[in-house]
């Protein structure tokens, strides 16, 4: 743990480097937090204004979407969901800030419950950087339950991933 005494055998430069990422860190906890607020009051509005409300927040919702409970997006305004969509209890999207890598969801698509979006992960060289990649589902596929897509992975319209699939490459159209 460092204390003040530790910071002042540091030469200038390294004490406003860490002041830097402190403030950093500190500011992304305070959008973690209000970001929990946000998401448990969404969970307990009823269907239609729970829709309502995500049309609202994201970057782009389309016609006839549907949010299941428990839905949760870290960075709202990088998902684009097109029309006639299911999105089921649990799924989970984490577009990145830093890349503005964000996640674009067809139109006619079935998202089964506890589906997870990583546009976002670590440098593994520097694991305070990170490093992201747009994810994009075509129109008309499924997602089935507990699959995990990966950053840069583009699946092809009306394909099927299967249930607990990881996905770290892209999907030709009309693939299972």
């Amino acid at each position: 743990r460092l204390t003040s005494t530790d910071l002042d055998q540091h030469d200038e430069v390294t004490g406003w480097a860490f002041a830097d990422t402190l403030r950093k860190r500190r500011l992304h906890q305070l959008w973690v937090d209000l970001g929990a607020v946000q998401h448990a009051v969404l969970g307990c509005l009823p269907g239609p204004l729970r829709n309502r409300a995500w049309r609202r927040l994201l970057g782009a919702c389309g016609r006839q979407v549907f949010f299941d409970h428990r839905v949760y997006v870290k960075y709202p305004w990088l998902v684009w969901i097109g029309d006639d969509v299911a999105v089921n209890r649990g799924v989970e999207f984490y577009p990145d800030l830093g890349s503005k890598s964000g996640i674009v969801i067809g139109s006619g698509v079935y998202l089964a419950p506890h589906v997870r979006f990583h546009a976002s992960g670590h440098d593994l060289d520097d694991l305070e950087r990170h490093i992201g990649a747009p994810i994009a589902v075509g129109d008309g596929c499924w997602i089935g339950t507990g699959a995990i897509l990966l950053p840069g992975v583009t699946i092809g319209e009306d394909s099927v991933i299967g249930a607990g699939a990881v996905v770290t490459d892209d999907i030709p159209p009309g693939s299972v």
